[in-house]
């Protein structure tokens, strides 16, 4: 998960998942940044491991299918956006008020951050799966895992902001940790890590162009909202470039190879799996809150580098593997870091309401009815 800080909004991305399912996400409404009282722990802890054990499968099944089947991860992208506003579409015209009702789209400001998302999930998805195609899915998860610090670094240039020594620390054991574990790994391929790296300056361009346009202002749209309105431009975008790597030329070679039938069922199954995170995330956010969910993330991408070495034929060093394990704790430090930033600011901003609220009774003066 990438955090963009000037923006009501988060996009779910590769950055923690090497195949993550293409899709985007805005924070669900209503939901607030703190668990409300009561918030039954059993159906929560049951969400959080439906939701790790679906990053898993899907994960592993698209390196499964890039890497043999179907090797066409641009025309695939583009098929799992087509089942997201499928079901997006359906929810819309069935789902209850109370649990999603559309947000009508007002103002250039939703809509040109809503075009934004294409441009910058062509390269940061795309590029993302294709690099699947040349390099490990444990590589993949490691240098995805440079995010965070790409997106610092713009931050620092572009907004001016500072970080707080303890988070640089984390930063810098992230960049040491990700150096060795590339460098010392016998399975580096030199054109997947420049893929692979592309994909995390997509992701990082995104951000600064979304922050660069909307000048701060805020958005707050429903997940559903934004797969709606995004994904059939982002399949526009996809199309030619699946045209421009060649992937028509595989799809059509996979067909024949494999039958309607058994093409068509690996098909479903990618689109099938991309709509349930979606679902899985919804119900995770609205039973925890976005930050929780945020935190989850840095334990997703141990979970699955671990579970790759498992299912494939993967090499390992001790100096990659210290590298590995480096990075995947320093990358939990970073979004426990964040974590307790964000509950930070939300304190500061309740305590800064409620000293608003009670000005006219400390000062003595009735408020204006500019205040009220």
């Amino acid at each position: 998960l990438v955090d963009i800080p000037t923006l009501n909004f988060v996009v779910m991305s590769a950055a923690t998942s090497s195949a993550q399912p293409p899709i985007m996400a805005a924070k669900a409404v209503p939901t607030k940044d703190t668990p409300a009282p009561g918030v039954n722990v059993c159906v929560a802890a049951i969400l959080l491991v439906l939701y790790f054990g679906m990053n898993l499968v899907f994960n592993i099944y698209n390196k499964w299918l890039f890497s043999g089947p179907l090797p066409a991860p641009v025309f695939v992208t583009a098929t799992h956006q087509a089942f997201c506003f499928m079901g997006a579409l359906l929810a819309a015209m069935c789902a209850p008020e109370a649990w999603y009702k559309r947000t009508p789209l007002e103002g250039s400001a939703m809509i040109s951050k809503l075009m934004i998302i294409p441009f910058g999930f062509c390269l940061n998805i795309g590029l993302n799966n294709i690099s699947l195609l040349f390099c490990t899915l444990a590589l993949n998860q490691l240098i995805r895992s440079f995010s965070p610090v790409s997106v610092a670094i713009a931050s620092y240039f572009i907004e001016g902001r500072s970080y707080s020594y303890p988070k640089q620390a984390t930063l810098a054991l992230l960049v040491f940790g990700i150096c060795l574990g590339v460098s010392a790994s016998p399975d580096f391929q030199m054109l997947g890590f420049l893929i692979c790296t592309a994909s995390v300056i997509g992701s990082t361009l995104q951000v600064v162009l979304t922050g660069y346009f909307m000048g701060g202002q805020k958005v707050i749209l429903h997940v559903f909202d934004i797969l709606l309105y995004t994904a059939i431009p982002c399949i526009l975008f996809l199309l030619p470039m699946a045209y421009l790597v060649g992937d028509h030329l595989k799809t059509a070679q996979a067909f024949e190879k494999h039958g309607a039938g058994q093409f068509l069922g690996l098909v479903l199954a990618g689109g099938c799996m991309a709509f349930s995170y979606n679902i899985i995330t919804i119900c995770l956010i609205k039973f925890t809150s976005s930050v929780y969910y945020a935190v989850a993330g840095g334990f997703k991408v141990c979970l699955v580098i671990a579970f790759s070495f498992l299912v494939f034929d993967q090499k390992i060093t001790y100096l990659s593997g210290a590298g590995i394990v480096l990075s995947c704790i320093a990358f939990v430090a970073n979004s426990y870091l964040t974590f307790r930033e964000k509950q930070q600011k939300k304190a500061a901003v309740v305590a800064q309401k409620i000293s608003e609220d009670q000005e006219g009774l400390i000062s003595g003066k009735q408020k204006s009815v500019a205040d009220v």
